[in-house]
């Protein structure tokens, strides 16, 4: 049984007249929808009214249902034939409903028409959570704990089965304000000095624990009560203390890395399995990140793929494609790097191994300041191409930044560069900065929520790979097919970025080079 996706499209349509108009007419096609329901209904059940009537009549020649066999001066009806057509109004009334209600969800979709209003609601009880949780942290993690309990129930409610994806699924709507408060709590400045001794008292001993450390001493919940309330009621209107809590974390972890990950770089062009073709959509810039980190076809090594194009005015520009993190130790875009590439520092985040080594590999590849560049990067990938589009911004043109599945919600990427964002509900990682992305008109999210055979709907897209059970929506066939679905859904905002990032990759391809890093 194959997975599905549906979507939501966030994106700022402002300059679009007559919404309200539009969402009028969305709420009278699914009303028209539902009385289609009620109409197939009545059409299910007139055969057995009538099967009633024809057995418990008076006259005995009515339930012959064959007028040719019926004597003079009785009648009788042609039962087998109505109940024929009985059914099929049935069937064209479901198709009807089906039809309306598909017309009314993709211009909900389309038009982004409940977006605002649900992100309004969304952030108002995922930033009460998180106060909530700052304050009484010890009480929230048993409330937390208690969650599993209800997630089969609701799983089994919604696909007819569960799973420990249930879990991430069903608590989707308020992962933001979980991550959110205990990353605050975490990282309090009550206990942020201990966490500190701790992480230095490991990087001395070279990544190893030691025998006699007191953990009681570093534990201590009673540390974690004594935090700042005036640092939590300011973050009830802020989006952002998650990544200054990452920002502090990567600070104090910074000695323990130090001592288990080299801080030399050798940067090396190579050849890979896959030649990459030029991007000319978005869903082609998807698949080429799919190719460059999937086990069957990736280097091995976290790998940059960077195209130079020539514009018909002679103007070069660049095609950065991203790769994801790896397993390695000595690669630079070891999964220990994602901490400092959430750091709400710019400075801390250009810093990081996997951003360095992208920024040599474009130097190596001839990108010179001022040029026009598209970056294109999904989970890790999506970080380091939003740390360099930030950080960046003065150096570079980044006209367009492609991601998915990456939490770069508070990454100060500049309103002149359109970025395009897949991510999908109860991946994990798209929470990681417990806030929601900016809802602008270069800033498009597509927000897909996957689900089995039995809670797919018409305008549903199937996903490639899939099988029985609902999976962790992080792979690139989830993130390929929510847009492929938002494609379907004939969105202004998506076809206004698809546009834009055809423009920006215009060009003749006039090369293709693949670059490796290795930490010494």
């Amino acid at each position: 049984m194959t997975q599905y996706v549906d979507t939501k499209i966030r994106a700022d349509l402002t300059t679009i007249g007559n919404l309200d108009e539009l969402r009028d007419y969305a709420q009278r096609l699914e009303s028209a929808s539902r009385e289609a329901m009620q109409a197939v209904q009545g059409w299910r059940t007139a055969p057995d009214v009538m099967r009633f009537h024809r057995y418990n009549g008076t006259c005995s020649w009515l339930a012959a249902g064959a007028p040719s066999v019926t004597p003079a001066g009785h009648a009788t009806l042609p039962y087998d034939a109505l109940d024929g057509q009985c059914l099929t109004h049935a069937d064209q009334f479901t198709r009807l409903a089906t039809t309306l209600h598909a017309v009314s969800d993709n211009l909900v979709r389309a038009y982004s028409l409940y977006s605002q209003a649900e992100q309004t609601a969304r952030r108002v009880v995922n930033e009460a959570l998180e106060a909530g949780i700052a304050l009484h942290p010890i009480g929230a993690l048993y409330a937390v704990t208690a969650v599993p309990i209800l997630t089969p129930i609701i799983g089994l409610a919604r696909h007819g089965e569960f799973t420990p994806t249930s879990y991430t699924n069903e608590t989707a709507w308020i992962s933001d304000g979980l991550v959110g408060g205990f990353t605050s709590a975490l990282t309090g400045a009550a206990i942020s000095a201990t966490l500190g001794k701790l992480f230095t008292a490991i990087g001395k001993s070279k990544g190893k624990l030691p025998k006699d450390i007191d953990w009681s001493k570093y534990l201590d919940p009673g540390n974690i009560k004594k935090l700042d309330l005036t640092k939590v009621f300011k973050d009830l209107f802020t989006t952002d203390e998650t990544n200054a809590a990452y920002h502090k974390a990567a600070t104090l972890a910074a000695p323990l890395e130090s001592m288990v990950l080299a801080d030399g770089l050798d940067v090396y062009p190579v050849t890979p399995r896959t030649q990459l073709p030029k991007p000319g959509s978005i869903a082609q810039a998807y698949a080429n990140v799919d190719a460059l980190t999937a086990s069957a076809t990736s280097p091995g090594y976290a790998t940059v793929c960077i195209q130079k194009l020539a514009g018909a005015n002679g103007k070069r520009s660049w095609i950065v494609t991203l790769p994801d993190s790896d397993n390695h130790l000595d690669s630079p875009c070891a999964t220990s790097q994602t901490l400092a590439l959430m750091s709400d520092s710019s400075r801390q985040r250009l810093d990081t191994k996997a951003v360095r080594f992208v920024r040599q590999a474009m130097k190596d590849a001839g990108v010179k300041e001022g040029d026009s560049v598209v970056l294109i990067g999904s989970s890790q990938g999506g970080l380091v191409a939003a740390s360099l589009a930030s950080g960046l911004k003065g150096t570079y043109d980044f006209t367009h930044v492609v991601t998915a599945s990456a939490p770069i919600a508070n990454h100060e990427i500049s309103g002149t560069t359109f970025v395009t964002s897949v991510e999908m509900e109860g991946d994990p990682m798209n929470a990681l900065d417990g806030a929601q992305n900016p809802v602008r008109e270069s800033w498009l999210t597509v927000q897909g929520t996957a689900t089995n055979e039995a809670g797919a709907q018409a305008t549903s897209t199937p996903v490639a790979g899939t099988g029985d059970k609902l999976e962790r929506p992080h792979g690139m066939n989830y993130q390929r097919a929510a847009w492929s679905n938002a494609v379907q859904a004939g969105s202004p905002a998506v076809e206004e970025h698809e546009a834009h990032f055809e423009e920006a990759t215009a060009g003749t391809l006039v090369s293709t080079t693949y670059y490796q890093g290795r930490l010494q």
